[in-house]
This record gives C-alpha cells, sequence and structure tokens, in this order.
C-alpha cells in the first residue's frame, strides 16, 4: 500500500492511500505502530480510517495539522509502515455444496 496525496482539511490531515480494503487487524497494527512516532513529535491525537470518496482509496486521518516539517515525518515513516501491506486483498471464492446423503445399508 502507498499513500497517492495527502489532503489537509478545517483540523484533519488525510492521507488518501491506493488500499481498496483494510481489515481490522491491519489497521491495528498501524495504529500500534504509529503510536511512538506521534508520541515522539509530541502529537496527542490520533488516527483513524475512512472508506475513500470517489473511488479514491482507504483515508488514513491523522486527526490534527501537524507542523510542515513535522508533518513531512510523519508521512514517511507513515510510508514505511503501510508499505508492506497489500493495497488489494486475495480474491477468494466461497462456494456453497449442497449436502451429501449418505446411504447406510445394515448387514443381517
Amino acid at each position: 500500500m502507498k499513500i497517492l496525496r495527502t489532503d489537509k482539511t478545517w483540523i484533519h490531515t488525510h492521507f488518501v492511500t491506493d488500499c481498496i480494503y483494510l481489515s481490522a487487524d491491519r489497521a491495528r497494527e498501524i495504529r500500534k505502530a504509529m503510536a511512538p512516532v506521534l508520541e515522539e513529535h509530541r502529537l496527542v491525537f490520533g488516527i483513524h480510517f475512512e472508506a475513500g470518496r470517489d473511488d479514491s482509496g482507504v483515508v488514513i486521518v491523522l486527526e490534527c495539522l501537524p507542523f510542515p516539517q513535522t508533518l513531512e515525518t510523519v508521512a514517511a515513516e507513515l510510508s514505511r509502515i503501510i508499505a508492506p501491506i497489500a493495497a488489494r486483498p486475495r480474491q477468494t471464492k466461497v462456494e456453497i455444496a449442497p449436502p451429501q446423503t449418505r446411504i447406510t445399508t445394515t448387514r443381517r
């Protein structure tokens, strides 16, 4: 996964990614890995995840607008953390088979 662009809103920083789907486990991993980075830069605000708008990917939202130099450092660390995560999950195919009847015979 990679960051495509960074958008700034009134009070948040949005990192738009190329990720189609992010599981809850992966989201926890990202939060856990980002906690020391945010703490190091004295950012007391966390991150959360939103579904992308207009066919964009998953959005990682930093709940503040840090100074430009801090933002560059945080974005670089976030890029490093999310790099090994697949942007598109593996496709799985689920098939439901009808129950099979078992024929039992009794011996005499």
